[in-house]
């Protein structure tokens, strides 16, 4: 019993870590592009960070949850986050650096749409691997129901015209 509870809480371990890996993977496509936007002042960037901080707060939640939950210290937890934190901050920055004076436009427009397919490929894949089926085994049958108005929330929110 003792040998199932260990491996049960290594998996969590694992599945947490894994979680803000894939929000760390993530993070650096989201970040650019959120420069990308600033620097370029053809569309408003809260649109795209308020659907960032929706699709990642959650996910951020629950992994440092479970990183607490499986023994993690506090520091450990913050340390993690603060550095994600710090790297999105600077991938913003550098977005904003490295944006041509012509803006968002021929092959550094291809660059920008590659970007954020990776980044939604990223975040994809991470909510597909590790969210979803952590979800199905607490939440039940609800849980389609809540990812489905998720995103139907992420959709509307994108369609409002600021």
């Amino acid at each position: 019993a003792d040998v199932l509870k260990e491996m049960d809480a290594s998996k969590e371990r694992n599945m947490a870590i894994m979680i803000w890996l894939g929000i760390l993977i993530d993070a650096v496509p989201e970040s650019l592009v959120i420069g990308f936007i600033v620097a370029e002042g053809s569309r408003n960037p809260l649109v795209f960070v308020v659907g960032v901080f929706l699709s990642n707060f959650p996910e951020a939640l629950a992994s440092a949850a479970t990183m607490k939950s499986v023994g993690m210290g506090r520091v450990k937890i913050l340390a993690l986050w603060s550095f994600t934190w710090i790297l999105t901050g600077f991938g913003a920055m550098l977005g904003v650096v490295i944006i041509p004076a012509t803006g968002l436009s021929g092959e550094f427009e291809v660059f920008v749409k590659g970007m954020e397919g990776l980044a939604a490929g990223a975040m994809l894949t991470m909510i597909a691997q590790t969210m979803l089926p952590e979800a199905c085994d607490h939440g039940g049958g609800e849980t389609g129901i809540a990812c489905l108005s998720g995103f139907l929330t992420a959709l509307l929110v994108s369609l409002v015209p600021f």
